[in-house]
């Protein structure tokens, strides 16, 4: 069931990029097994998609909301392609998800709420897009968040004081971006040193 279900959800990944000019999806069909499929790794124990990595593939098409369909996923690095669109809601169906990197695209729209639903991420980076809107209140719930950079993007709104919860938290990067108000006092709760890059345009 897991096979069917992986391999569905890539063929849908592939069918919604129409333009791949150095065919490194081709072998993305029913002939090779996926696992071996470049871009993919699976878990050692059962053929199953751990990562998706297709940075700088020159890619261009939108993020399929099948992507949410493979539920052992680990990493999505898709830096540095042509990606449009929205990013899928059903990306917060990825409970194991640790690495989102889907820097230098071109997605639009909000950041889905659900993404909540990622509850292992610890690093997303979706800086250098058309992202709008504010900072959804759904990512309180990452806990485990590490990492989190959105430069160069249309966000507004006042920056979420909700950050000064992530113990874990390293980096945030928002330069570029409409934030409004001032930065939150709760930030120096943090016990570990953070890395802090905000700014207005």
């Amino acid at each position: 069931m897991g096979n069917h279900t992986d391999l569905a959800a890539l063929l849908e990944f592939r069918g919604r990029i129409p333009d791949d000019p150095d065919g490194v999806l081709r072998s993305w069909n029913d002939t090779l097994h996926f696992c071996h499929g470049p871009g993919i790794t699976c878990s050692r124990r059962r053929p199953r998609v751990t990562e998706v990595v297709l940075p700088g593939s020159r890619l261009r098409g939108s993020l399929s909301p099948y992507i949410g369909n493979l539920s052992f996923l680990r990493l999505l690095n898709l830096n540095n392609n042509g990606f449009a669109r929205e990013i899928p809601p059903e990306i917060g169906n990825l409970r194991r998800l640790t690495v989102l990197k889907l820097d230098y695209n071109s997605f639009s729209g909000q950041l889905p709420e659900n993404i909540s639903g990622c509850a292992s991420l610890q690093v997303i980076l979706l800086g250098n897009s058309q992202l709008v809107g504010e900072i959804p209140r759904g990512l309180s719930a990452l806990s485990k968040l590490q990492v989190f950079q959105v430069r160069n993007n249309h966000l507004t709104g006042m920056f979420p004081d909700f950050f000064g919860n992530f113990s874990s938290l390293e980096f945030i990067g928002g330069m570029q971006d409409g934030f409004s108000g001032p930065i939150p006092a709760s930030l120096g709760r943090l016990r570990r040193e953070v890395s802090l890059w905000i700014s207005d345009r």
